[in-house]
C-alpha cells in the first residue's frame, strides 16, 4: 500500500484481497493533512473487511434457500429462489460483497419494464436475504437497501356478487371445482388452504374450521386461526361426506380420490371460466378470497373481525376493503336527502 501524485491529487496503490490483484483508488486529496486522515479511514474500513467471511453468490443463495425452506412457507420458499434464479442469471457467480451497484440498479429497472409487481417481490426478498447476510459475516452493507422502485398505484380489490357467482358456477362443469369455488367464497379460505385442508381440521359440532400448520404445508405466515362455518359452507361439506369412500382423518377434503389436487390447475380453470363470463375479465380465484371480505364490509362487519377471519397479521393488509366502508355510508347518508 504506498500513495503517489497525478498531478496536484494523491492516489493510493492497494491489494484487493478478494480478487488478488492491485488497485489503484483517488484520494480526492491535495494536502498530507487530509491524505493521513483518507489512509487511516481506508485502513480501518480495510481491516473490517477482512473479518467478513467470503462467499460467491450461488453458494450464499443455496444456503440462504436451505434456511428459507426449514423456516418458511413453501411459496415464499418458491418466490426467493425464483428471485435468486434471475440475480444469478443476471451477474453470474460473483463475490457477495462485490455488487456493483449501477449494475443493480439496472437489472432492477430493467425487471420493472417487465413485472412492476414481480421487481417489488424480488427486491423485497432479496434485500432480507442480504440482511440475513449481514448477520451471518459475508458482507458489511446491504447493497438493496439503496434500491428504491417507483410506487405501483394501488387499485381497490376486485370482488364478485352472489348473483355473478351463480352465474360462474354455471359455467363450471366440474362439480368438484364448482364446490371449491364456492367454499372459497364463503370461508374467505387462500386457495393453498382449502386444497391442503383435510377432515380432521373440521369441527361439525361447532361449525369451525382450523386452518392448521402440518407437516406437508405450512399457512402464510406459520398462523393458525379457526374459521365459523356460515350454512352454505357447512352444508356444503356434509353434503361431500358421503361422497367419500374412504373417510380418513386425515385425508383430503376436496380432492379426486384422494389425489392432492394443484393450484395451478384450479386457478386455470377458474380463469377460464371468468373469461367465458361477462365478468371483469381481470378477477382471478384469489379473488373469492377478496369477495368473502369485500361482501362483510358491505353488510357492516368489522375491519378488524374480518382481520382475524383472513388471518392478517396486521390490520392495515385488511384495510384496503375500507373503501367499500365509505361506500356504504355514503349510501346510508343519501337516503336523508331533504332539501328546500
Amino acid at each position: 500500500m504506498f500513495l503517489f501524485k497525478r498531478g496536484s491529487i494523491y492516489h493510493l496503490e492497494y491489494i484487493d484481497i478478494d480478487e488478488n490483484r492491485k488497485k489503484r483508488i483517488s484520494t480526492k486529496c491535495r494536502n498530507k493533512k487530509d491524505v493521513l486522515e483518507f489512509l487511516s479511514n481506508f485502513k480501518n474500513r480495510i481491516s473490517n473487511q477482512s473479518k467478513l467471511r467470503f462467499i460467491s453468490l450461488y453458494k450464499f443463495a443455496d444456503e440462504y434457500q436451505e434456511y428459507v425452506e426449514a423456516n418458511f412457507s413453501k411459496p415464499y420458499s418458491l418466490m426467493v429462489e425464483v428471485s435468486f434464479g434471475l440475480l444469478k442469471k443476471h451477474f453470474g457467480d460473483i463475490p457477495l460483497n462485490k455488487f456493483p451497484f449501477q449494475e443493480l440498479e439496472k437489472f432492477f429497472s430493467e425487471t420493472y419494464q417487465r413485472t412492476k409487481q414481480g421487481a417489488r417481490t424480488y427486491l423485497i426478498a432479496l434485500k432480507s436475504a442480504f440482511n440475513k447476510a449481514i448477520l451471518w459475516n459475508y458482507i458489511e452493507k446491504n447493497p438493496f437497501q439503496r434500491i428504491k422502485l417507483p410506487k405501483i398505484p394501488k387499485n381497490n380489490p376486485l370482488f364478485i356478487q352472489e348473483t355473478e357467482l351463480d352465474d360462474l358456477l354455471n359455467l363450471e362443469e366440474d362439480e368438484l371445482l364448482k364446490s371449491i369455488y364456492l367454499f372459497a367464497f364463503n370461508t374467505g379460505l387462500r386457495l393453498g388452504e382449502i386444497i391442503n385442508l383435510k377432515w380432521n381440521a373440521i369441527n361439525f359440532s361447532d361449525k369451525i374450521i382450523c386452518v392448521q400448520n402440518t407437516i406437508d404445508f405450512t399457512t402464510k405466515g406459520k398462523q393458525e386461526r379457526k374459521i365459523p362455518m356460515n350454512e352454505a359452507a357447512f352444508n356444503l361439506l356434509v353434503k361431500r361426506l358421503p361422497q367419500i369412500v374412504d373417510i380418513r382423518n386425515d385425508s383430503f377434503v376436496f380432492s379426486y380420490n384422494d389425489v392432492q389436487l394443484n393450484a395451478d390447475f384450479i386457478s386455470k380453470r377458474f380463469k377460464k371460466i371468468i373469461r367465458k363470463s361477462k365478468l371483469n375479465q381481470d378477477l382471478h380465484f384469489h379473488d373469492l378470497r377478496h369477495s368473502f371480505a369485500s361482501n362483510l364490509v358491505k353488510k357492516g362487519v368489522s375491519i378488524f373481525v374480518i382481520k382475524e377471519l383472513l388471518g392478517h397479521q396486521d390490520v392495515k393488509t385488511t384495510q384496503i376493503y375500507s373503501h367499500l366502508t365509505i361506500d356504504t355510508l355514503q349510501n346510508a347518508v343519501n337516503q336523508l336527502g331533504i332539501s328546500i
